[in-house]
């Protein structure tokens, strides 16, 4: 998800709502066609920029120049499955075509920040929401504000793998039976932690035994970053074993990078104790 518009604006919801706006959006030539909310083959591109075409094959290749040893083997080979392209800035409904057919999840158009409750009838849905314009090329590293390069090669590759889909649907269903501002916090603390910042390792409960160098990145916010991937795995940062309880009360701060992170040792982990503890809260039905 980006920003909902393309002036500065504080959006609205837990994630989003103390983020100050120091991103530099890079507009296309020509705007899509398409209204927000237009799913899969149906959404038309914008017209882009060579320059844009240009920041998006830089950041590709950087990515892809690090993610070896570090990112998740299931993001690497769903990313490889989904056939990106490296040269241009890719149109969501090809994308699309290529996420569908392997995932059964599609995509849908939108401007930005998507407020909780359409979010998680979105992802209830089984479709994840893209924007479709890329960052400034001052900002390849890292933007205050999500472009598509992150929805696209952050997001989109674990939808391949049926675990980690099966938690992101689920999420999306407890969100929408979620009432009250802290069942939604809650739900954006262990979004922010899995989702966006979340970490895998098979010794993560080992306790002693737990091996340092079998640690690597599933979370989009890290993955689709070259300077979080490379903080993310290194001694500045505390990694500790995924505690679904722990998450949902851990307040963060997304002004700077993480200094504490979960593993999780597998994806059926992190899809289990997230129904389990939602079940618990009344937030999907009792297995």
């Amino acid at each position: 998800m980006g920003f909902s518009t393309l002036v500065p604006k504080i959006p609205e919801g837990p994630l989003s709502a103390d983020v100050e706006f120091k991103a530099r959006p890079s507009l296309p030539v020509r705007e899509s066609p398409s209204p927000e909310g237009t799913i899969g083959s149906a959404i038309v591109p914008p017209q882009y920029a060579e320059e844009q075409h240009s920041t998006w094959s830089k950041m590709f290749l950087r990515q892809e120049a690090i993610l070896q040893g570090r990112v998740c083997d299931e993001y690497i080979e769903a990313r490889a499955h989904l056939q990106l392209p490296s040269h241009r800035v890719p149109h969501l409904a090809d994308v699309n075509a290529s996420l569908e057919p392997q995932s059964g999840w599609r995509v849908i158009r939108v401007g930005g920040y998507v407020p909780e409750p359409i979010f998680f009838k979105i992802l209830a849905n089984r479709c994840f929401p893209c924007t479709d314009f890329v960052r400034h090329p001052d900002e390849l590293e890292y933007t205050p504000a999500p472009d598509m390069f992150h929805d696209i090669m952050g997001h989109l590759p674990l939808f391949l793998n049926p675990r980690f889909a099966s938690f992101f649907y689920q999420w999306g269903q407890a969100g929408l039976r979620a009432s009250t501002p802290e069942e939604i916090a809650m739900l954006g603390r262990i979004y922010w932690f899995t989702v966006e910042f979340g970490l895998i390792n098979p010794t993560a409960h080992a306790g002693a035994k737990r091996d340092p160098a079998a640690c690597r990145i599933y979370g989009a916010g890290i993955a689709s970053s070259v300077g979080e991937i490379l903080h993310s795995l290194s001694p500045a940062v505390e990694k500790r074993p995924f505690n679904i309880d722990e998450i949902a009360a851990r307040v963060f701060d997304i002004h700077h990078m993480q200094d504490t992170l979960y593993e999780i040792s597998t994806f059926a982990e992190l899809e289990d104790e997230f129904v389990r503890w939602a079940s618990g809260k009344r937030l999907l039905e009792a297995a």
